[in-house]
């Protein structure tokens, strides 16, 4: 028995259109998920998608009517992954209230409101399902210049599972237990 199998499985990737987002993606449709990538970027969805067999769907989390679109045009996912994100690098005191506003409506509120409604029909469906949220070593350590991307990163690490509830996995090379970046055992 594979137990990392996911033949059976839909997988909805949120921010798929490259980068860790992506390689989600690909990794899903390799251990048998029938994957739909979402992100607002069309033409490089509809490519990746072609090559894993999945789906594209356009989806930009940062608004709540593209949300509802995207979710009224699909059947409801075995798994969700919130990969989406977005970050502006700058001193926090030197950010418009306009680029606050961008990241935490695409960090956080949109996750959420994805996850709100994704989650709603996977506990009406009677078979529950699972939901990744991809966060950032930012809730955990702080960095110059990322004041703004950490508070909406802080904010998804607070989501509860089965049997993790309360817990942070940090898949960052060891980066958080050492002064001595990058670590040499």
């Amino acid at each position: 028995m594979n137990t990392f199998s996911l033949v059976g499985k839909t997988a909805l990737v949120a921010g798929a259109s490259r980068g860790i987002g992506l390689e989600i993606a690909r990794h899903m449709a390799a251990a048998g998920a029938r994957v739909i990538l979402a992100a607002r970027s069309k033409e490089a969805l509809e490519a990746h998608a072609a090559e894993m067999g999945g789906r594209a769907l356009v989806l930009d989390v940062a608004d709540p009517r593209s949300i509802a679109a995207a979710v009224a045009s699909i059947e409801t996912p075995d798994i969700l992954v919130n990969v989406a994100g977005m970050n502006i690098r700058k001193r926090a005191e030197d950010f418009t209230r306009e680029e606050y506003d961008r990241i935490l409506e695409t960090n956080l509120n949109g996750i959420f409101g994805l996850t709100q409604k994704i989650g709603a029909r996977m506990i009406a469906r009677g078979t529950g399902g699972k939901i990744i949220n991809i966060g950032s070593i930012q809730s955990l350590r702080a960095l110059p210049f990322l004041a703004v991307y950490a508070i909406t990163k802080g904010g998804l690490a607070g989501r509860g599972a089965d049997y993790i509830t309360g817990q942070i996995i940090a898949v960052d090379g060891g980066y958080t237990t050492t002064a001595v970046w990058p670590f040499e055992p």
